[in-house]
């Protein structure tokens, strides 16, 4: 078997090898959290059951009660550094309305956007060669386009995949700043699979016990086509049975970092030696961006 090294395409914009920059960042900016949880530790957590809501449910909810942050999920590559795909506007459009909204009442809900990239689209390079993240993408989107102030803001660029959002989104921010009150923002066509994994990893055993409280915020299928949300749908319904299983099996987060990092393909050094998943033209070009 050939390693495969990055690629340059042709043409504007250039576009990188996501599996190895996937890997480099685990290597670099894992090191921490990998040293820190191979330590284990008892005592688990408690997720309180967790509500999925509109997005003017989570609009009339915030008038009410807060969240110490609110997580939204990346979708595919962005066609600028402000211009992530339309869905995932309509994602970072809710989390920045209520966030403006909460500041105005005196206080504060921090917005983390997801992901460094995706497996099933290139990323877009930036006139320095360097990766444009989707979390880079939607926090600048969210400055640009609702005045959110940057400082508000903390991007999570390590995740690959949404199994790697919830691990890492935990592992790298939410446990070390001690953040409990979660609000998690996707797509319709994402949120079971979504649910099924932060629910998940949000709950398994770790050394820093958390008693984590989350809520879903449910976002419009927009600017996708029939076909790609149906091919959507139908690829999340099969995942979704696989993490089941993946969760019976791993109960730490010691365990789901042993995966991520020995098993998966975007993560682990075997898996820069594995084909790329076949996927389907509907999948692929649902995973890049169009205004």
């Amino acid at each position: 078997r050939k390693i495969r090294m990055p690629r340059k395409a042709t043409g504007s914009p250039m576009v990188a090898s996501s599996k190895l920059a996937a890997f480099l960042a685990v290597a670099s900016l894992g090191y921490v959290v990998t040293k820190n949880l191979l330590g284990g530790g008892g005592g688990g957590t408690n997720i309180d059951q967790a509500q999925v809501m509109s997005a003017e449910e989570a609009l009339q909810a915030s008038e009410n009660d807060v969240p110490d942050a609110i997580i939204i999920l990346g979708g595919g590559t962005p066609s600028s550094l402000v211009d992530p795909p339309i869905f995932v506007k309509n994602r970072c459009d809710i989390a920045a309305e209520i966030h403006n909204k909460a500041k105005k009442m005196g206080s504060h809900v921090e917005l983390v956007p997801l992901s460094a990239g995706t497996a099933h689209s290139p990323s877009l390079l930036n006139d320095g060669g360097r990766p444009v993240f989707e979390s880079a993408a939607s926090a600048a989107y969210m400055v640009k386009a609702h005045q959110v102030d940057p400082n508000a803001i903390t991007m999570e660029t390590t995740s690959w995949d949404t199994l790697g959002n919830a691990y890492f989104v935990r592992a790298q921010i939410c446990d070390p700043m001690g953040w409990k009150k979660l609000w998690v923002v996707t797509s319709k066509f994402h949120m079971p699979r979504t649910k099924a994994i932060f629910d998940w990893i949000f709950s398994v055993t770790s050394h820093a016990p958390k008693n984590y409280q989350l809520r879903y915020i449910e976002t419009e299928n927009v600017g996708l086509t029939d076909e790609q949300v149906r091919a959507r749908e139908t690829r999340e319904m099969r995942s979704l049975k696989n993490v089941h299983r993946l969760a019976d099996k791993h109960k730490t987060l010691e365990d789901v970092l042993r995966f991520l990092v020995k098993e998966h393909k975007m993560y682990s050094a075997e898996g820069l030696f594995q084909e790329d998943e076949k996927v389907s033209e509907a999948i692929k070009k649902s995973y890049k961006s169009s205004k």
